[in-house]
């Protein structure tokens, strides 16, 4: 992004004096405003005025002219002037009426002379760009919207300022709503009283870091003009100047891990999204290289990782990542790594939930297959066998007036919870933490383990890895299944007494276990598992695997966004999650 000046800002100056100050504040240009320094119709002074401006190499963004649309106005000295000042957009004016106040005659003359005046300026390829003001259509993002829709040109842009009758959340979503006609910006701090203030005064910065991340989110590369300074001192306007460069600044951050795994799951477009509003490499940084990398280290501000994030000791980030102020982790668990980070105030962010999505469409569909006996059934090697297995569909109850088990209503065992209420199956409930309000808006029952292994067709198993769940589903739970019930895991092998299971399995042959984890993973050698033909084993691969790994990475990006914005984020997690965490 250009930064720059407009005239205007110190009216009592001259030409020659309003250059040396853009020079001396190293900015890149100047928007020459109509009123002192350049009138309309003043062709000589433009032409004088684009002289000194290439010579001093200082570009001229715009023409600031103060054309409102209204009746009786000649464009023509604008036009005219802009030309002679080599200036790529002319600033014109939403009218004098605000959207609330204009009338409809007023509106449609303003949208007749804004369309002649692009007209005419398209044949210079100039673009004009409406002012951003009060008292006039652009005092609201509504207003601007109608009229630039109005109008239908497409050489017409809108400037964007703060209006200080408005919150800063307000100020995002005019930002948001006018994108994609978004010219430039009028970079001032102003409080509810219009007092002006520095930059680094009032949140100033903090503030237009904000702006112009909402602005990058969107791909938009536009001038940043200072406008107003405090007093209309030279002093505070280099000030602001130099806090304008650190607006622009962007946060550095570092890909860390394993760099297979970071450049499967964050794809070259996550990347490139990132890159907008950050200063960050496609390097990956491994940990055998955190030694060697401490002059980065030591100033980045995000991580961004995946698998393979390398565990640290509290002190080792302590002394590594002294400017740390998040780590996004475009994974599932955290609880191997995370509590040195909440420990020493560094925020930690997962794609717990997006991980959580294939997950349960895996678990969803086993789940409808195994009320039909699929798995059962699809057991079929002769002619014979075809005969007996028809003769044993009937055996099932399909998915209607079926009771089905849910072990863990976490983020996993809720999205599974949700689609089988969408297909009106009876859900029973195993989990300590979830809520009576969770359950009940997911038409669910609590229940406890006995009642859910001894009365439903398929149980499926998403409890959190915690010590107080290893084995607890035992020998006592898998004898009580119906003799043709299934056993879903998805969750985590220690959970399962496996010497049970099996032994369950081979009193009733009729019962399934389709298990994508086991403890060990994978099986011993010798683990029975691998032959009995009652068992279903996969290699772990419910959760995200080819190209929905990257659903992760642009979480995490959208979630950074999030973050930068101070808006609401979906992904955080708390001391106080971990202990109830998968």
């Amino acid at each position: 992004m250009k930064t720059g000046l407009t005239s205007v800002t110190f009216r009592e100056k001259s030409v020659e004096e309003i250059i040396a100050l853009a020079k001396e504040a190293t900015l890149d240009g100047i928007e020459w405003g109509g009123d002192v320094h350049c009138p309309a119709g003043e062709i000589d002074t433009a032409k004088q005025i684009q002289r000194l401006c290439q010579e001093a190499q200082l570009e001229i963004l715009s023409y600031g002219s103060y054309y409102k649309g209204q009746e009786g106005e000649d464009f023509l000295p604008v036009l005219q002037t802009a030309v002679a000042l080599n200036a790529p957009v002319i600033r014109i004016w939403a009218g004098r009426m605000s959207p609330e106040t204009i009338t409809e005659e007023y509106f449609e003359m303003l949208v007749k002379n804004i369309q002649n005046a692009c007209d005419a300026a398209r044949k210079e390829n100039i673009v004009l760009g409406l002012e951003y003001h009060r008292r006039s259509m652009t005092q609201t993002k509504e207003g601007a919207m109608k009229l630039i829709q109005a109008v239908d040109r497409e050489n017409l842009k809108t400037y964007w300022q703060p209006n200080p009758e408005v919150t800063f959340d307000e100020h995002l979503q005019e930002i948001k709503t006018i994108a994609d006609h978004l010219i430039a910006m009028h970079v001032f701090n102003w409080d509810e009283a219009n007092t002006s203030y520095l930059l680094e005064e009032r949140e100033g910065v903090k503030k237009w870091k904000k702006y112009v991340a909402c602005a990058r989110g969107f791909g938009i590369d536009l001038p940043l003009i200072l406008e107003f300074v405090k007093e209309d001192q030279t002093e505070s306007f280099l000030s602001d100047a130099a806090s304008l460069q650190t607006v622009l600044r962007k946060p550095v951050a570092v890909f860390l891990g394993d760099p297979s795994e970071i450049k499967r799951v964050y794809s070259p477009d996550t990347i490139r999204r990132l890159q907008t509003q950050l200063d960050l490499s496609n390097e990956v940084i491994t940990r055998d290289e955190i030694g060697h990398r401490l002059d980065l280290l030591n100033r980045c501000e995000y991580l961004f990782s995946t698998w393979g994030f390398p565990n640290l000791d509290k002190e080792t980030i302590r002394q590594i990542f002294v400017n740390l102020e998040a780590v996004f982790y475009a994974a599932g668990s955290v609880r191997k790594f995370a509590t040195p980070y909440l420990d020493l105030g560094i925020q930690v962010f997962s794609a717990w939930t997006e991980n959580a999505i294939p997950v349960a469409q895996s678990a969803v569909a086993q789940i409808l297959l195994s009320n039909k006996g699929f798995f059962q059934l699809s057991r079929i090697d002769s002619k014979a066998e075809y005969a007996l297995r028809k003769n044993q569909i009937e055996d099932f109850p399909g998915n209607k007036d079926v009771k089905v088990g849910i072990l863990g209503a976490g983020s996993i065992g809720r999205r599974v919870l949700s689609a089988l209420k969408e297909q009106g199956i009876t859900t029973l409930v195993y989990d300590p933490y979830v809520s009576d309000d969770v359950l009940r808006c997911l038409d669910a029952k609590r229940s406890d383990l006995q009642e859910i292994f001894a009365t439903c067709q398929t149980i499926s198993n998403h409890l959190p890895d915690l010590p107080s769940t290893v084995g607890i589903l035992n020998y006592a739970l898998f004898q009580s299944m119906k003799s043709n019930a299934t056993f879903i895991n998805t969750g985590r092998g220690a959970q399962v007494v496996e010497e049970d299971l099996v032994r369950s399995l081979q009193e009733e042959p009729g019962r399934i276990a389709i298990l994508d984890v086991t403890s060990p993973e994978p099986p011993s050698d010798d683990s029975p598992f691998y032959t009995m033909k009652n068992v279903i084993l996969t290699p772990h691969s419910a959760g995200s695997s080819g190209h929905e790994v990257r659903r992760m990475g642009e979480t995490m990006s959208v979630e950074f966004e999030h973050r930068l914005l101070g808006e609401k984020t979906s992904n955080e997690v708390t001391m106080a999650m971990l202990g109830t965490m998968a």
